[in-house]
């Protein structure tokens, strides 16, 4: 894999989020399914499965907090990353 630099990884996470192609995009809702997540960062060609810890996870950790979606009945549904306030 290229060396892939923090910076580039913040950047497509503020894109990700900003853009007007994003259902949410410049909501504080905003959230983007994680799994989804992973898959566009593996396309842009800044995430490999299986790499733990490197600068995407550190990006994320930086600009982005997880929550958890729960049903009415309060069962698990899937996580999404949001952007910190």
């Amino acid at each position: 894999m290229k060396q892939v630099k923090v910076e580039w990884c913040e950047n497509f996470i503020r894109a990700a989020f900003g853009t007007k192609h994003h259902l949410f995009a410049g909501k504080p809702s905003a959230g983007i399914e994680v799994n989804c997540f992973w898959k566009k960062a593996q396309a842009a060609g800044l995430w490999e499965l299986g790499i733990y810890g490197g600068p995407m996870s550190q990006a994320l950790e930086k600009l982005t907090v997880v929550e958890s979606i729960h049903n009415e009945e309060g069962d698990f549904l899937y996580n999404v990353f949001r952007l910190a306030q």
